[in-house]
């Protein structure tokens, strides 16, 4: 689905990826872990095309298409999706008519109540996107509006950062339902703290330090890294 390789990164003036090489398959659910300012969430980004990040070197392919150089836009319409680590707030915007307008974008209102319901965020439907939310009350209604996009490859910024042990499992149980429901087919989940794994195993682990990807494996590198830590990396 995603084939990610040898890419390098600047932000401004500064290399924050040097070397990023991974592939992910549909179906799989893809842990990037790594300690803080490993540019982790600034490969994300680039995958996903916001303009301040810049690829000088390297490949991004999605779904036999070169992206590297396309539009944020262009990589929504063709099925990338994302969260933010710190979701932005906004005023005038209720979280209840945006989750329907997306909805409604896909003919798909019939899943408002299950979504809200999922996330536990009833009580914010009616509050201004964001404001005054809480760290786990903010992350839960950014997986809400993730799975109204149904994006085919979700790109899923520290959920469980910041977050109370609650809103982890919320999180989740959402990010199941949308693999079970087929509303998104594959996703790549950037921690730094690893507690979401508990809730939500991967399929393979990639490891990045320092702006590298220093290796991907199997699951198993989860409790080696929740055992040791990053520094035999």
């Amino acid at each position: 689905m995603l084939c990610v390789r040898d890419l390098a990164v600047k932000v401004g003036e500064r290399l924050v990826v040097k070397n990023a090489t991974l592939s992910i398959n549909e179906g799989e659910i893809v842990y990037l872990l790594g300690p803080n300012a490993s540019g982790k969430t600034t490969l994300i980004r680039a995958i996903m095309g916001f303009p301040n990040y810049r690829v000088i070197r390297g490949t991004i392919i999605f779904q036999g298409r070169d992206i590297t150089s396309a539009p944020l836009e262009s990589r929504v319409r063709l099925g990338l999706g994302m969260t933010y680590q710190i979701p932005p707030k906004v005023d005038g915007v209720k979280v209840g008519e945006l989750l329907r307008e997306i909805l409604r974008r896909r003919n798909a209102l019939d899943e408002y109540d299950e979504i809200i319901a999922t996330l536990n965020i009833e009580h914010l439907v009616d509050r201004d996107l964001n404001k005054g939310f809480s760290g786990g009350e903010m992350k839960r209604v950014e997986v809400a509006l993730l799975a109204a996009q149904a994006p085919k490859l979700a790109l899923i910024d520290e959920p469980d950062s910041g977050v109370d042990i609650e809103s982890i499992m919320y999180i989740a149980e959402g990010l199941k339902k949308l693999l079970s429901k087929g509303l998104c087919r594959s996703m790549v989940i950037v921690t730094h703290t690893a507690f979401i794994t508990k809730y939500l195993r991967p399929s393979k682990v990639c490891i990045m330090k320092e702006g590298v990807v220093r290796m991907c494996g199997e699951a198993g590198l989860i409790d080696e890294i929740m055992r040791e830590g990053f520094k035999s990396w």
